[in-house]
């Protein structure tokens, strides 16, 4: 069984519902056309919208659920999805901010992968700790037989802060630089430096080099406002 990620672009359309995105349209017509958007993108790839589940910023509780067809509605910040579960996506709204998938292999060979999207706030609370506590509790793989990949976001020179308040955690330190009154983050170092804390193999480490300000993804850092879909799903061919 192969794990398969693929990624919406702008010209797919904006991933969400937010009312931040469509301010003129009621809340039955975002979701309307929310629920259509996700319709036509997913057809594409001959995947059954009732085969996924949406990972958003509703995904607030510091925990981690397994993905099922039978459970859809998961509010953990981690989600679990195992190959025993063939052609159930897991999908996550972003628009600058990675998204990390990590996927290990137990000892009768089946893999299993913990999904979540790293946001300052969840990368404060211990993301990665909880993800790599999760994946050993399922697989009992050791962190450095783990293997992490990070989606696209913005490089250092295009995620721009104007405080640094809100990094919290001793995960930042030595990862902005401060120019005319503003603050640059480089999000990927922080997230390797805490991985490499978490004994996993820097090798097995692995960063798309899309910067989200630059690509066509959605980005809150351009006038490309809105949301784009980091998908994951194990198929037996490639999606």
């Amino acid at each position: 069984m192969k794990l398969n990620v693929f990624v919406s672009s702008t010209k797919d359309g904006i991933m969400s519902n937010d009312k931040k995105y469509f301010p003129k349209l009621t809340k039955e017509e975002r979701e309307m056309l929310y629920e259509s958007t996700l319709t036509r993108f997913f057809s594409k790839r001959n995947i059954e919208r009732e085969n996924v589940i949406i990972i958003n910023d509703k995904n607030t509780k510091h925990s981690a659920h397994t993905a099922t067809k039978e459970n859809k509605n998961i509010k953990d910040k981690v989600v679990i999805l195992k190959d025993k579960t063939p052609n159930l996506v897991v999908a996550v709204e972003t628009s600058d901010e990675p998204i990390i998938i990590a996927s290990a292999k137990n000892e009768q060979n089946e893999s299993t992968c913990v999904v979540a999207k790293a946001s300052i706030k969840n990368l404060n609370e211990n993301l990665l700790t909880l993800m790599v506590d999760t994946l050993m509790k399922e697989t009992d793989a050791p962190p450095f037989e783990m293997t992490f990949y990070i989606g696209a976001c913005p490089s250092q020179d295009n995620f721009i802060l104007d405080s640094v308040d809100e990094l919290t955690s001793p995960i930042w330190k030595d990862t902005y630089k401060k120019k005319k009154k503003k603050y640059y983050l480089d999000i990927r170092y922080a997230i390797f430096n805490q991985l490499i804390k978490e004994i996993v193999d820097p090798n097995y480490i692995y960063f798309d080099s899309n910067d989200t300000t630059e690509s066509d993804y959605f980005s809150d850092f351009t006038d490309k406002k809105g949301r784009h879909l980091e998908c994951v799903v194990y198929t037996d061919e490639e999606v």
